[in-house]
């Protein structure tokens, strides 16, 4: 019994050191290519719920006020070109450049009933993924939005809008969290920007929070949109 005993702790520790030189998971990236959409286009579900791309599901939110007034939130993906907001909610679904890879992309904006997270299909550790701001983003940032306490200025030295990236397992949110200075000061991010994710550790959701300098009663005056690709890229 006790030669039996001793062989199975050893094959036990030999499986651990087995499982913790295993390497990380690869995960199949979301570039959002398999989203039958045309070009210059947007993608809206019919009803909130979720898509897949690569190992990912991300959400999207569907909120019908009727007579015609939809609103969608969350992740939308797009195939917009135009680096240019023309007012009026025109052109608020694009990136800077467009696409970092193929044709789509996708636009991140808050939802208020919280449906705009993504999630992987197995927990792992996602490598990074590549970020860019909107253009309707630069047109508050160089010309300024009209609606913050300070008159609705274009950024000056001290201002700020900052991405936060938390990540959570088995419902619970992890430690650390990745921050993006979006834009700082007068200076924004123009292209493509690759953002390490690896030290969030093992993760099976991704959830994002903006925040900025320019404000005023209701909150945050700067667009709360970014745009990414290619989710789960090494860089």
């Amino acid at each position: 019994m006790k030669k039996s005993f001793l062989f199975v702790a050893v094959l036990a520790m030999t499986f651990a050191a087995c499982n913790k030189n295993e390497p990380e998971k690869t995960l199949a990236v979301a570039d959002f290519e398999n989203i039958n959409l045309a070009s210059e286009r947007v993608y809206h579900m019919t009803e909130s719920g979720t898509f897949e791309s690569g190992d990912f599901l991300f959400q999207q939110e569907v909120q019908d006020y009727g007579g015609g007034a939809i609103y969608y939130m969350g992740n939308i993906v797009s195939s917009k070109t135009s680096n240019e907001y023309k007012g009026d909610y025109q052109n608020d679904m694009s990136a800077c450049g467009g696409a970092h890879t193929g044709d789509k992309f996708v636009v991140w904006t808050i939802s208020y009933s919280g449906l705009d997270s993504i999630f992987l299909k197995e927990a792992a550790v996602v490598p990074g993924f590549y970020v860019n701001n909107t253009p309707w983003v630069v047109a508050g940032i160089k010309n300024g939005d009209g609606m913050s306490d300070d008159g609705g200025k274009p950024f000056g030295e001290n201002d700020f809008f900052t991405l936060t990236v938390h990540g959570s397992l088995n419902g619970k949110t992890v430690n650390n969290e990745v921050t993006v200075e979006l834009a700082k000061g007068t200076s924004y991010i123009k292209d493509w920007t690759y953002v390490d994710l690896r030290s969030l550790g093992k993760v099976d959701a991704i959830k994002f929070s903006l925040s900025g300098s320019k404000k005023n009663d209701y909150g945050l005056t700067t667009p709360a949109y970014f745009a990414m690709d290619d989710f789960g890229a090494t860089k």
